[in-house]
């Protein structure tokens, strides 16, 4: 009964597998993003037929309604010919499939990569002739950027299972956590500094200014693409430090995981093409206890103490829907999360309170006459409870409505820039408890000129953003790239960037808070790197790697300094990074190697002292290590960084946390489901967490659990690694 059901969920009717039943000679295309390379679902593929000598003007092209289809993932295969390729939100592609070589089996997947450019961003589009055995294209990165995408499946390969554990796996991306929340911090930029993103619904919190990914279902995510280095143009207020661009997965997926400390999770996804449109969704419940014991290095006797954790524990559920039109999609999500809110390992006062939040995001997006319309609304919501002292209970509310519109003022071509604007508004509202209640206003408006010549990528944008009570606030970035051999580029970049106040610290909404801070905007005066990459293919070795000089001078900086609960964020004048950052990556025969490495030097200016800016390591290291025997894949990942101050005075020592490193290691083997459908594959993964049980702080005070195992299995279609 069991194999049914499976069997039964995993049924494709989808009109591309049709099609391919049906073609004798064919090609396996795929839709991809031009900018990061990650799948695009939900494409129509319609033939053409040339009207005139010149088949790369899109005016001499005919449609030949006998053959349009519509995909619900990213590929389709298809006879020879000329095909547009439209999906909302990106340019139209023309290209021109070509017949498969005789020598190439009938059965063999062959695949061509046709890269399509966002709306806003695009180059004009010619028509591409493409042959069978053509190879995937570059990653036509964003200009002068430093940017790092990895795929879920290749993620899952090397052990990961959760969200989390992708971030680990990306270079740079500093996965900072409190309790089992998940955020980012990106270039020594503070999460709130972060933008992050889900198929470009904005996930960060007008309140808190962080997004917790935690609540995200792995099963729902296809690529994640972290970008360094602010984003004014293209991503807006908060994207001080860089950009994390979820994308969705367009798959029927199941997968359950249990391990350490009580944890227990079941993840499910689906996709299927309903009436004209392409639906996608996923679903997860997770558990944790959380309980684990540790040295309380800091109790009121002074000794050390053997303590164990209670109330820890959490309990979440989220949602995600997606829905893919000819002309326009919507995408929503979804979640809720229960905790326990445990203090410091020397508080235990606090011990039994708790604190539940529940956030709801939506996000629509259409086409109308060349003008891409986008409407956005998000709710958050957030209780404290203290059992002990009910008359201390807190809870609040945000309400955030967006509107943004964009087009293009001048299609790109050989001779002069590809322009596009963009305008946009929101309000946002926030309603607590003590008669607390705050809201603004705010508005955005950008040109961005882009140009395209045979060796370099120019890019220029301006930005002003209005804020109500603060005034406007004008941004710029110019960038420009130059292809010094095929295998070398060099590139340089700098810009300005703008992060409005968060409207109030929910993150600690508590008896903790002693005042509610009026905060002013903050304002990155200066970004800028200078940044090399070097990539190179052969069919036995892939080498790529990646170097940055970056700076960075922020005016207002908005800083909270953890384990002082007399402070609410502040504007502690000026702050000033500057660092180095270097990535490699090679891959040969059965081994792939990864590894990046860090140095900032990150300071705060106040009231004539120089303080280092808490919890940003001098240095970090990172590596991953895969080794591939058969169909099995063993990951080694190992982190390491500096010591970590954490106090309001200059370095010292004595209030720094120590050099602490990580090692996690993975095992993963697909096992075959043919008895219950010949395409379904079981990917079992066991992980070791912090192997060396090493005893750490992510915060001061705050003691991590040490060592965790798992165990997860998570079921997929093999069309959909």
């Amino acid at each position: 009964m069991i194999a049914l059901l499976i069997a039964t969920i995993w049924q494709h009717d989808s009109v591309h597998d049709s099609v391919r039943d049906s073609v004798r000679d064919s090609v396996r295309a795929c839709a991809i993003d031009a900018a990061t390379h990650a799948p695009l679902v939900g494409a129509t593929w319609t033939r053409v037929q040339e009207r005139a000598a010149s088949p790369s003007a899109e005016t001499n092209l005919a449609t030949n309604n006998a053959l349009t289809v519509r995909t619900t993932s990213a590929c389709v295969r298809l006879p020879s010919g000329t095909y547009a390729i439209r999906r909302v939100g990106f340019r139209q592609s023309i290209v021109y499939l070509a017949e498969p070589h005789p020598a190439h089996a009938r059965d063999e997947s062959i695949d061509v990569l046709v890269p399509l450019a966002t709306v806003q961003r695009a180059q004009q589009v010619a028509t591409v002739r493409v042959n069978a055995s053509a190879s995937p294209e570059k990653n036509p990165r964003d200009v002068a950027r430093v940017s790092t995408t990895l795929s879920v499946n290749s993620a899952r390969e090397s052990g990961a299972a959760t969200t989390s554990q992708l971030l680990d796996r990306i270079a740079f991306a500093q996965n900072t956590t409190a309790r089992d929340e998940t955020g980012l911090s990106l270039r020594a930029a503070r999460r709130e500094q972060v933008v992050i993103t889900l198929d470009g619904l904005a996930l960060n919190d007008p309140a808190t200014g962080i997004a917790d990914i935690s609540a995200i279902p792995l099963v729902a995510l296809a690529t994640a693409t972290v970008q360094l280095g602010a984003d004014p143009i293209g991503s807006g207020s908060g994207a001080s430090g860089g950009v994390l661009a979820l994308t969705s997965a367009v798959q029927r997926a199941l997968a359950v995981r249990m391990g350490a400390f009580g944890e227990r999770s079941a993840e499910g996804a689906w996709s299927g093409a309903v009436g004209a449109a392409v639906w996608h969704g996923a679903a997860m419940h997770r558990t944790a206890q959380n309980d684990f014991s540790f040295d309380n290095t800091a109790s009121a006797s002074g000794s050390v103490l053997r303590e164990t954790r209670i109330n820890n524990d959490e309990t979440t559920s989220s949602v995600t829907l997606g829905v893919v039109g000819d002309s326009w999609q919507a995408s929503a999500l979804a979640s809720t999360t229960e905790r326990g809110m445990v203090g410091a390992e020397n508080v235990r006062t606090y011990d039994a309170d708790r604190s539940s939040s529940t956030r709801v995001s939506a996000r629509g997006q259409g086409i109308l006459h060349d003008i891409v319309v986008v409407l956005g609304a998000k709710r958050f919501a957030l209780a404290y409870r203290d059992p002990t002292r009910p008359t201390l209970n807190s809870s609040a509310v945000v309400m955030a409505t967006d509107a943004d519109v964009s087009g293009v003022i001048r299609r790109g071509a050989t001779s002069g820039p590809h322009i596009s604007w963009r305008a946009s508004a929101g309000n946002d509202q926030l309603d607590g408890s003590n008669a607390l209640s705050q809201w603004r206003t705010r508005g955005a408006g950008s040109v961005d000129a882009r140009w395209a010549f045979a060796r370099e990528r120019i890019s220029l944008g301006a930005r002003a953003d209005a804020l109500s009570s603060a005034g406007t606030q004008p941004s710029w970035s110019l960038a420009l790239e130059h292809q010094h051999t095929p295998d070398w580029t060099v590139g340089a970049r700098a810009s300005q960037a703008f992060r409005a106040p968060t409207l109030y610290d929910l993150y600690f909404s508590s008896p903790q808070r002693l005042y509610v801070a009026s905060l002013r905007p903050e304002r990155v005066r200066f970004d800028g790197e200078v940044s090399s990459r070097y990539a190179r293919a052969t069919s036995t070795v892939t080498v790529d790697a990646d170097i940055a000089i970056i700076a960075r001078d922020t005016r207002e900086a908005i800083v909270w300094f953890p384990g002082n609960f007399g402070w609410s964020p502040a504007n502690v004048g000026a702050e000033s990074v500057r660092g180095v950052e270097v990535r490699a990556h090679t891959a040969f025969r059965a081994i792939d190697i990864s590894a990046w490495s860090s140095a900032y030097d990150a300071t705060l200016h106040t009231g004539g002292l120089k303080i280092p800016t808490p919890y940003i390591p001098p240095w970090s290291l990172g590596s991953q290590w895969q080794l591939h025997r058969g169909a099995t894949t063993a990951t080694l990942i190992t982190r390491a960084m500096g010591r970590r101050p954490y106090s309001a005075g200059p370095r010292d020592p004595a209030y720094e946390l120590p050099v602490v490193s990580l090692i996690d290691a993975a095992l993963t083997h697909p096992l075959p489901m043919q008895r219950i459908t010949p395409s379904l594959i079981a990917r079992v993964t066991w992980s070791l967490e912090n192997a060396t049980n090493t005893a750490w702080q992510s915060v001061r005070g705050f003691p991590s659990p040490g060592r965790r195992w798992a165990i997860a299995c998570t079921l997929v279609q093999a069309s959909s690694q």
